[in-house]
């Protein structure tokens, strides 16, 4: 099992000690439809993450609790790892999102599998002088030091590797590209991998698929209702005839039985 405390050595843990919530911190309340004690959120979070029949986001939750826990800060570990990981998905906090927002609070599950996979995914596909300058604007926006939040992402993609197998790392890359896609990103935008470019157009192809039925369910929702009346008189008439259909299949059925029964008593019809 990873031991947190060896991420933690020497790291400058607090930039300042601030009363209320950072500004970062506002933010992932905010995504999260937090509007008080955002400590027991996290924690009711994490429970029901790791209650999960799936195993994925059973172990994603599982990561975040020993992060939580482990280095023994509270919320401020759980919002750190849920920062960087929107950072890579392509939250950069400036606003939060009405899409991005309405995505997390119908499933916010998502939303951190999303960010501990991009966490796994993503920072290492980054170059020294990109991770550096994430770290930095992060410390700011967390009033953290820049050395633990170092630590807190080392912890998570130690302890993932250490915790998933090959399989719930590949799934985890579904919740990557869910969500980053709210950011306007995609899969192998966060990962810099060309494979998944392949993973990008299969999804790009079903997103534009789901844009057109749902644009074709308004068209017909946005009919006169004249033609809803049509479509009334039509859906009765097709009642009836399913009605009778079902009525003649019945009586098919037990002419059927009939027969069979006759046959038993040595009566068989010719």
């Amino acid at each position: 099992m990873v031991n947190p405390s060896v991420f933690v050595a020497g790291a400058s843990v607090l930039g300042a000690a601030v009363p209320g919530l950072s500004a970062i911190s506002r933010a992932i309340a905010s995504l999260y439809g937090v509007v008080s004690d955002l400590n027991a959120y996290l924690d009711r979070h994490i429970a029901e993450m790791k209650a999960s029949n799936n195993p994925t986001i059973e172990r994603t939750g599982r990561v975040l609790e020993m992060a939580k826990f482990g280095f023994g800060l509270g919320y401020l570990t759980s919002v750190t790892v849920l920062a960087v990981g929107q950072y890579l998905l392509g939250n950069t906090f400036a606003a939060v999102s009405t899409v991005a927002a309405a995505a997390s609070l119908s499933n916010p599950i998502a939303m951190t599998c999303g960010a501990v996979g991009a966490i796994v995914y993503g920072w290492g596909a980054l170059s020294d002088a990109e991770r550096n300058q994430i770290l930095t604007k992060l410390a700011d926006g967390l009033e953290l030091g820049v050395e633990f939040i170092r630590s807190v992402v080392a912890f998570v993609i130690s302890a993932a590797r250490d915790i998933f197998s090959p399989p719930l790392l590949k799934e985890l890359k579904v919740y990557i590209g869910d969500m980053a896609a709210l950011f306007g990103r995609s899969l192998s935008d966060v990962t810099g991998k060309a494979v998944d470019l392949i993973s990008d157009t299969a999804e790009s192809a079903r997103r534009s698929a789901s844009r057109v039925v749902n644009t074709a369910a308004k068209a017909a929702s946005d009919a006169s209702e004249k033609v809803g009346e049509t479509l009334t008189g039509i859906g009765q008439v097709a009642g009836r005839a399913v009605d009778q259909t079902a009525e003649a299949a019945q009586q098919v059925i037990a002419g059927s039985r009939e027969v069979v029964r006759r046959a038993r008593n040595g009566k068989s019809e010719q």
